[in-house]
């Protein structure tokens, strides 16, 4: 990766930002620290100025001449003033030219241009000077140059440009490190996606294994988590597709054998009535399937929660139990119903009454003569979720095969000699999963249970006030 593509990386673009803004804080911070160093240092020096001036004013005129001339030889830097004039202004002693024009007498300190005789070449400078009166008339100025205030502003420069510049240098030196590794990664998923799109669907994004708080692992991780989905869903609509063909094969061959034995006409009238008889009824379970398909995927997309509305369930029980009472007692079954009262539920009636019915059919189907079915509904012992079981006395369901039952076209091994198309408990699943019910399959030692079970936050309730059904 070139310079000019890392330069056009966000990373990059945020780190470049993040040095403009540390520099510009540094340049802040070393500004107030000068002001504040300098308003510091100002009013020591007047202090000093002020103490020194007012000190030597207190002493007779010889040991002021004596003291001047102390101050003025030990200044070794000559940054420091200090004089005494005579009330016309004429120059006692000192290292002072004149009094300021301009310079107040009032022992305050005062910025001031003055000279000094022992640097005339200098000129007039900046000078701190405080002026007041002795008692015998004559004036005594005291004061330094604002040479030191130069020099800290140099010393704060240099530590600025000490400090920010390298610290600019590395902020942009993080970004572009930043940056090319943030590209590395993208670079990565970019070949990831490119080999996903060319139909390797079991690729998946990688993840680099930065941490928990790691944005482009939880997106990795996120997009992983949709493509596993969509690798399973395509799966089963292959799965689907093989079923649909198999299971549709057999009845639509039988009905084309039958129809061109019609079409030679060597069979009579009742022959070929019973021919076309079965042809239908082959066309009628190809049809079966086909429409218990849609109903699935109308089930599954949600589109019937406009039909909802509260509901007892205790009524769906004894509607199914008028119904299907006369047919066990057809094929010699015990039918039993056993009903506890329970809270109503916000539920489709049609559909709820036509999952119920169809665990009770497949229960009659597979009891044999002698046998028992009980309808039961009830709270469920500990939560009081509401329950809706059926068991019965027929072969049962294998353990590794009760997570199986409701997929599409699954038949189980015990009951596959028998007539069906294995979509019954796939249309209960979706059915139970739109009403927020946990489909459950289990033992009944003979037999099976099969249990809707409505579990706390699963179960539909009624929409509050002012929502409106899906």
């Amino acid at each position: 990766m070139n310079l000019s593509e890392i330069a056009r990386t966000t990373s990059f673009r945020l780190a470049m930002v993040f040095a403009c803004f540390f520099a510009g804080s540094s340049l802040l911070l070393f500004a107030f620290i000068y002001w504040r160093a300098t308003v510091f240092e100002t009013n020591r020096i007047d202090a000093l100025i002020t103490e020194d001036a007012r000190t030597l004013a207190s002493e007779d005129q010889d040991a002021i001449l004596a003291l001047i001339n102390t101050h003025v030889t030990g200044d070794f830097h000559r940054v420091g003033y200090a004089a005494l004039f005579t009330p016309g202004g004429r120059r006692i002693d000192g290292n002072l030219e004149a009094v300021p024009a301009d310079m107040p007498i009032d022992g305050k300190v005062h910025v001031v241009q003055a000279v000094r005789t022992d640097l005339p070449a200098m000129g007039a400078v900046e000078v701190r000077l405080a002026a007041l009166r002795i008692p015998n008339g004559n004036i005594l100025v005291i004061g330094r140059n604002g040479q030191y205030m130069v020099v800290l502003r140099e010393v704060v420069v240099h530590a600025l440009t000490m400090g920010a510049i390298p610290a600019m240098g590395l902020a942009l030196a993080a970004g572009i490190f930043l940056a090319w590794r943030t590209q590395q990664r993208l670079k990565d998923v970019h070949r990831a996606a490119e080999r996903i799109m060319s139909g390797q669907v079991q690729e998946r994004l990688p993840v680099a294994g930065a941490g928990p708080g790691d944005e482009l692992d939880r997106l990795s991780q996120l997009f992983n988590g949709i493509l596993d989905e969509t690798e399973r869903l395509l799966g089963e609509i292959k799965a689907t597709g093989d079923e649909i063909a198999h299971d549709l094969r057999t009845p639509l061959t039988r009905v084309r054998a039958r129809l061109e034995r019609t079409m030679k006409g060597d069979m009579g009238l009742e022959e070929t009535r019973e021919t076309v008889g079965k042809a239908i009824g082959g066309l009628d379970q190809a049809l079966a399937v086909i429409t218990a398909l849609l109903r699935i995927r109308e089930l599954e997309n949600s589109k019937r929660r406009r039909g909802f509305s509260m509901l007892d369930p205790t009524e769906i029980i004894l509607l199914i139990e008028e119904l299907y009472e006369p047919i066990a007692e057809t094929k010699d079954i015990a039918f039993t119903v056993d009903i506890t009262p329970v809270a109503p539920m916000f539920a489709d009636r049609d559909l709820l009454m036509e999952a119920v019915g169809n665990l009770v059919d497949n229960a009659l189907k597979f009891t044999p003569p002698g046998g028992k079915v009980t309808l039961s509904l009830g709270p469920r012992e500990g939560d009081g979720a509401t329950v809706i079981r059926v068991a019965d006395s027929g072969p049962g369901i294998a353990a590794h095969e009760r997570d199986l039952v409701f997929s599409r076209f699954y038949r189980s091994d015990r009951t596959r000699h028998l007539e069906g198309t294995g979509l019954g408990l796939s249309l209960v699943a979706a059915i139970a999963r739109l009403h927020g019910l946990a489909p459950r399959v289990g033992d009944n030692n003979p037999g099976c249970v099969i249990e809707l079970v409505a579990e706390g936050a699963t179960a539909v309730r009624a929409p509050v006030a002012g929502a409106a059904a899906v």
